[in-house]
């Protein structure tokens, strides 16, 4: 019987995860298949409860439950447990359900590709959600130590700080509007939120502090070049595309439910063939170990 894995979040019709997933499961030789579900946030606890009865191996979980499906997990490891959000679901042995996060390794997995020698010493984040934890945990293995957190609605957002705050310690985290930004000569821009998603403008706020900043990390995988991407570019900076925080977080999640090292020129190619709207079927490889 094959194993049975899935990305589950409000809407994950038009998710490449499947298509890179399967790519890697297929050239590992793996008898394992990965498909989407997309609940409303009402029918959440009856849809993960549904699935884990089923005997599902693992999931991946995106927008908007990586913090809402805490409370429904056996257990979490001390990632999750510290920025206490899960992207990442494995089912033990026990058949007990523990949450993991992988977003961070795909925000250091692209980070250290493309500028090794960074030395982030403060960063701007903008927006306060799970990958925005993602980051805070990201960030202090790197050795940051100020963070400013720009959002759209600052009361709302207070908590996100005072967490992070209390799981990082040594970080400062600087809360402030989108509307009212400061030059703080950034060496990392991360956007977490889905700024850009939908090809709006780019705040103008925001495109006055982009020069200065040595990296500018787009969380955003659709589209590719998003206006933020486009404008650190004009400035200058290095630009990181979503696409390779989803393929270094997949590839972390790929290792952690199977136990083999991740077939990374696969998963690449599948997903970038997805999102280019094309169907690519790769060949079938040696089994990994």
């Amino acid at each position: 019987m094959k194993d049975r894995y899935c990305i589950i979040g409000r809407d994950v019709t038009r998710s490449p995860s499947p298509a890179m997933m399967n790519a890697a499961f297929r050239h590992s030789l793996i008898d394992a298949e990965y498909t989407q579900v997309s609940v409303p946030e009402a029918r959440f606890a009856s849809e993960f409860a549904r699935l884990t009865e089923s005997g599902l191996k693992g999931m991946n979980v995106t927008i908007p439950f990586k913090t809402a499906v805490i409370p429904w997990l056996a257990g979490l490891d001390s990632v999750a447990t510290r920025i206490q959000a899960v992207n990442t679901v494995k089912s033990e042995e026990d058949s007990r359900y523990i949450g993991h996060n992988t977003d961070p390794d795909g925000i250091l997995g692209p980070l250290q590709a493309v500028a090794a020698s960074l030395d982030v010493r403060n960063a701007m984040l903008i927006g306060a959600g799970g990958a925005a934890r993602a980051f805070c945990e990201a960030m202090n293995r790197m050795g940051c130590i100020d963070i400013a957190v720009a959002v759209r609605d600052v009361e709302r957002s207070r908590r996100f700080v005072l967490e992070m705050e209390k799981a990082f310690p040594r970080m400062n985290l600087t809360l402030a509007s989108m509307k009212d930004l400061h030059h703080l000569n950034h060496d990392l821009v991360f956007n977490a939120s889905p700024m850009g998603a939908a090809g709006e403008p780019l705040p103008k706020e925001l495109k006055r502090v982009l020069p200065g900043s040595k990296v500018v990390f787009d969380a955003v995988y659709r589209p590719k070049e998003t206006k933020l991407l486009a404008e650190a570019k004009r400035n200058g900076a290095k630009v990181i595309h979503g696409e390779a925080m989803l393929l270094h977080q997949g590839m972390a999640a790929f290792r952690l439910w199977t136990g083999k090292e991740a077939p990374e020129k696969v998963m690449r190619g599948a997903l970038t063939a997805s999102l280019k709207g094309k169907t690519k079927k790769p060949k079938r490889g040696r089994a990994t170990r």
